[in-house]
């Protein structure tokens, strides 16, 4: 996540960031090998199983009786109202390239009694003895229970729930996590998410996993393989260890489905379509070959159901829930991305041309086309990067004082036209987002109510209305409203990291930017925990939840966070506050204020 590194990179981090600078040294004469690397070189296959064969198993010719393992725990993901993605990994006890034949157990009971479904398949060396079998016939909205078998040897018993066929009289709750650093804590909110009984399905907004090397960027915990990962064995190896070595992450893919998205750290800091801050070709080999075995690695490693089974770089697709949502999962990294403009965004206007892509044309259709053809009450976009805008107003105080403190961005304080603050999200992107705008305007249509768009990547909380013009208080003229959110075309919710470093912003100049960005609600910086965002059909409501302690896993205690409102056909928070003005802040309120 660049903009949180570059933050953390600055002088006011100097005396509250742990960890040191993420490149401590180039590496050098890796033999990663040159030339043009594709996609389908890296042997990117189906991403299910099919589990038909002679016997029920598919044909082998180096079939495996050996003692096994299932050490990774078991894993669902992306529920249909009768299917759901199950997942496992085998591992031998002793080093194999074999063939291992498993068996999968559906049940309707949590005693694992009545058995309504069974599968045989093969964990292959090809896919690093992982399994992953789309289970069918299943009835919606129920909860099942699984497990795996091979060689004598049986998986824990996960639990797993499909989608309803319909809107639910109870409502939906989808658990909200991302960012979750190995190298900076324990992740004490997984754990309690795993406790509760009332979750749906979670949605992971990405930042799984990170790819740096054993203290490079977090001291708390060491990485497997020690470091940064670059081949294919190594994102292999990074995967496994965080199913392996975290049981609050084993605890909650056993508890609930995931529905996911990557984000950067998936491959590498900052990555996009044709390359990432965080990849030096002469060093660290050609982009195209590290992208696809990252992609590949997260498909063998991930519960997810690709929507085009052989291309593992394609993870945009939507997911229903019966007439109360549909839910649009996208790639904002790796599939049609140009390079960041820089950040902070100069008033120069790159980040404003036209043809800049965050989504590429054909993910922009599907993304506009799903939201004009969907009939659910609620549209929830899963979105990687901050969609709604950072705003420093040129020559307040308030921005004096913010970019003060954030020494390498403080050249901010002189540019003469107002600049988003995070080049690496939508800001740097504005003639696509305008583009999503209008079209959830109605400027070429009919204007699409009940849009919320949940996101991660920055390592805060933030609250939103989403609008095209927040500085200007007259909504007939595109502007805004703060007081009664009139101008507001949709809501975000950005959920805390689980464990990554949080902005090294003082709670008081959080208070002065809110007062030059008047559509942002709540923000909180630094708290670790995780969001639950509830469906009803006449409201959203999205609650966040902080946990005491990352540094341990030994009286760590949960503490309930704000809730946020939104009213159907509202299409704005609710029930949201002015700033909270603090007596730091209080002297620059004239100087603040919106011309």
């Amino acid at each position: 996540m660049g903009f949180a590194k570059k933050l953390q990179s600055s002088r006011l981090s100097t005396a509250i960031q742990q960890g040191v600078s993420r490149r401590l040294f180039l590496r050098a004469g890796l033999g990663l090998g040159s030339g043009t690397a594709m996609l389908a070189a890296a042997g990117c296959g189906t991403s299910i199983i099919d589990p038909v064969g002679i016997d029920g198993f598919p044909p082998s010719s180096k079939l495996s009786g050996n003692a096994v393992r299932f050490d990774h725990g078991v894993a669902s993901g992306d529920p249909t109202a009768n299917s759901v993605i199950l997942w496992s990994r085998v591992t031998p006890v002793v080093r194999s390239d074999s063939d291992f034949p498993v068996l999968l157990e559906v049940f309707s009971d949590a005693a694992a009694t009545q058995k309504v479904g069974e599968a045989k398949v093969l964990a292959t060396a090809e896919r690093d003895h992982t399994v992953k079998i789309d289970q069918g016939g299943l009835q919606p909205g129920r909860f099942y229970w699984y497990r795996f078998s091979c060689n004598g040897s049986t998986s824990i018993l996960g639990r797993t729930k499909t989608a309803p066929s319909s809107a639910p009289a109870g409502g939906l709750k989808f658990g909200m996590v991302s960012c979750s650093s190995f190298a900076h804590g324990f992740f004490n909110a997984y754990r309690f998410l795993a406790a509760r009984d009332d979750i749906d399905a979670v949605i992971h907004l990405g930042d799984y996993i990170y790819e740096y090397g054993t203290n490079e960027y977090g001291t708390a915990r060491a990485y497997e393989p020690a470091t940064e990962i670059i081949t294919l064995s190594d994102y292999r190896t990074r995967h496994a260890q965080y199913k392996r070595a975290d049981e609050d992450l084993k605890a909650l893919h056993a508890k609930h489905p995931f529905i996911t998205i990557w984000d950067d750290h998936e491959s590498t800091n900052n990555s996009y379509k044709d390359g990432a801050e965080n990849h030096s070709p002469g060093t660290e080999g050609v982009w195209e070959q590290r992208k696809a075995w990252a992609v590949q690695a997260y498909d063998e490693w991930m519960p997810i159901r690709l929507p085009e089974p052989g291309n593992a770089l394609k993870i945009w697709r939507k997911l229903s829930y019966g007439s109360l949502a549909d839910i649009f999962m996208l790639d904002t990294r790796l599939w049609g991305r140009d390079v960041e403009a820089g950040t902070p965004v100069a008033p120069d206007g790159a980040a404003n041309a036209p043809e800049r892509q965050m989504l590429g044309a054909d993910q922009l259709a599907f993304l506009k086309d799903g939201l004009s053809n969907s009939r659910a009450q609620w549209k929830v976009i899963g979105n990687q990067v901050v969609f709604h805008q950072w705003i420093l107003k040129p020559g307040t105080e308030a921005t004096r004082v913010i970019t003060e403190q954030l020494g390498p961005l403080g050249a901010l304080q002189n540019v003469v036209s107002p600049t988003g603050l995070n080049g690496d999200s939508w800001d740097g992107y504005t003639a696509q987002r305008k583009e999503i705008m209008d079209h959830i305007a109605g400027a070429a249509g009919e204007a699409i109510d009940n849009v919320v768009i949940v996101t991660g990547d920055v390592h805060s909380s933030w609250v939103a209305d989403i609008t095209y013009d927040p500085n200007n208080p007259i909504p007939q003229a595109g502007g805004y409203n703060p007081v009664d959110g009139t101008g507001s075309i949709a809501t975000e919710f950005v959920m805390p990291s689980v464990t990554s470093p949080g902005l090294p912003i003082p709670s008081e100049l959080g208070d002065a930017f809110r007062l030059t960005n008047p559509h942002i609600k709540y923000i909180d910086f630094d708290r670790k925990g995780y969001g639950v965002l509830t469906l009803a059909a006449n409201k959203a409501e999205c609650a966040y939840f902080y946990v005491s302690s990352i540094s341990t896993r030994e009286n760590v205690t949960e503490a309930a966070g704000p809730v946020f409102q939104v009213n159907a056909g509202g299409n704005r928070i609710a029930n949201a506050t002015l700033p909270i003005v603090g007596p730091l802040v209080s002297p620059l309120l004239a100087s603040i204020a919106p011309q």
